[in-house]
């Protein structure tokens, strides 16, 4: 099939940063989809395509290009259920308007009847939740051992004195000790996500966004700052045996995080297009200023630093007109 000539990409680092744009505008800032905004925009688009009272089947055509690239993508990204959505309510739109081909590519349209067709995941059994309590408990006491004793010296016999079970126990939840380490970074990253989602609900625009994460991250290596220790030295050991870092695993399963950006950017406020170039840029630099705090001892609080990191990231990657003033008053102190 041609590629219609309506639909134009912007790559950059080899993503599509257009669609990127376009999906992140159907999204909240915690991921759910606005059913309402994407029918308006279907709506609207097959309306300019359709000619007299018989629409053309070109208007099919451009539709199902259309559906193959949205729909093939969050398919990709996990996100069946708004996959499934969409496309009820693309052809909902496009049956009223009287768009009855759409010739969509046959193997997607089998994902999308095979995901409609998933049975809901089972009740979990009520002793479950002493399973889970257990499971918890191993990877806060894995979390103590793996950061006091380095997690090459340390050993599943250290965890499981430390939480007061037998060794078999733990490998009853974990294969492995790397399987324990892989657990607990995801399980990390986790509440890494849920924590920035629940914050970035109500930011609407990207220096908002940009700087509310640049404070929650600050805010959750503060807290947890033996865990981030854990995480810079280990990364996360993914499945197939490959380390791969923290950082990729968070921004692989943060909800249309670089789509909401690539969405509030469209009048352009970022230099760089990239969202990976922005926020490898944000969360290296961070790195250094927090490597900073750790050789000090940690002898004041991490937070005091925020001005400073605001000021250096913001307006260095924000345009000229969109810079929003000082983050830091003349004499080093941070502003009101």
């Amino acid at each position: 099939m041609e590629r219609s000539k309506d639909i134009v990409y912007i790559k950059s680092g080899g993503r599509r940063i257009a669609l990127y744009a376009e999906l992140g505008g159907y999204f909240s800032p915690d991921g759910q989809l606005d059913d309402g905004r994407f029918r308006a925009f279907i709506r609207g688009a097959l309306r300019e395509r359709v000619r007299g009272d018989s629409p053309g089947d070109g208007v099919g055509v451009w539709l199902a290009e259309y559906l193959e690239n949205v729909l093939a993508y969050l398919r990709d990204k996990g996100l069946d259920a708004a996959a499934l959505q969409l496309f009820e309510a693309a052809l909902d739109e496009s049956a009223a308007l009287g768009v009855t081909r759409v010739p969509l590519d046959p193997a997607l349209l089998r994902g999308l009847m095979a995901a409609a067709a998933a049975p809901d995941a089972p009740r979990e059994a009520p002793h479950r939740d002493d399973a889970d309590d257990k499971r918890a408990r191993l990877l806060e006491c894995a979390l103590e051992v793996f950061t006091s004793r380095g997690f090459h010296s340390a050993t599943i016999d250290e965890v499981a004195a430390a939480a007061g079970v037998a060794k078999g126990t733990v490998y009853r939840y974990f294969k492995s000790k790397e399987d324990l380490l892989d657990q607990l970074l995801l399980a990390t990253s986790q509440r890494v996500v849920e924590r920035f989602s629940g914050a970035f609900s109500g930011v609407d625009d990207v220096r908002g966004a940009v700087e509310q994460f640049i404070r929650e991250w600050v805010g959750f290596i503060e807290e947890n700052h033996a865990l981030y220790r854990l995480i810079q030295a280990e990364g996360i050991i993914a499945h197939s045996g490959r380390r791969t870092l923290f950082y990729e695993y968070l921004i692989t399963n943060f909800p249309m995080a670089k789509e909401r950006i690539a969405s509030m950017n469209a009048a352009g406020e970022l230099k760089v297009m990239s969202f990976y170039t922005v926020l490898y840029g944000v969360l290296g630099f961070i790195d250094g200023v927090v490597h900073k705090w750790f050789r000090s001892n940690m002898d004041y609080p991490l937070h005091d630093e925020i001005p400073v990191i605001l000021e250096t990231l913001l307006n260095g990657l924000l345009r000229d007109d969109h810079r929003g003033g000082s983050y830091c008053a003349p004499d080093g102190g941070a502003s009101a």
